[in-house]
């Protein structure tokens, strides 16, 4: 279980660097889309992609239960800023917030 986790984060890694140009030209758009204000909890997973468009990263939560999407926002004191959002198993919003899906899984609030 341990390996299959630590392959899990590693892979989310690589992605996200590979992706990272993309996802920071992307960055833009979630500023002018109501990502962080217009997804509530309860939205499904449809909801929220038409609202935030793709995300950045999906992985399945080990700790937390469901799935999660991480979405690039708008850069803060020059880092880029990851916004997270899970889902339950019939694909409805769980919890919400400013941090990635591997960091909410380690420490679910």
């Amino acid at each position: 279980m341990t390996n299959k986790l630590i392959l899990a984060v590693c892979t989310a890694a690589v992605f996200t660097v590979l992706t990272g140009c993309t996802t920071y030209d992307r960055a833009a758009s979630y500023v002018n889309e109501p990502v962080v204000s217009d997804v509530k909890v309860g939205m499904t997973k449809q909801q929220v992609r038409a609202i935030a468009g793709p995300p950045s990263t999906s992985a399945t939560l080990v700790y937390a239960q469901g799935t999660c999407d991480t979405y690039a926002v708008a850069p803060r004191d020059g880092k880029v800023q990851t916004y997270f959002v899970s889902y339950n198993d019939t694909g409805h919003v769980m919890n919400k917030g400013y941090q990635s899906c591997s960091e909410y899984d380690t420490q679910p609030k």
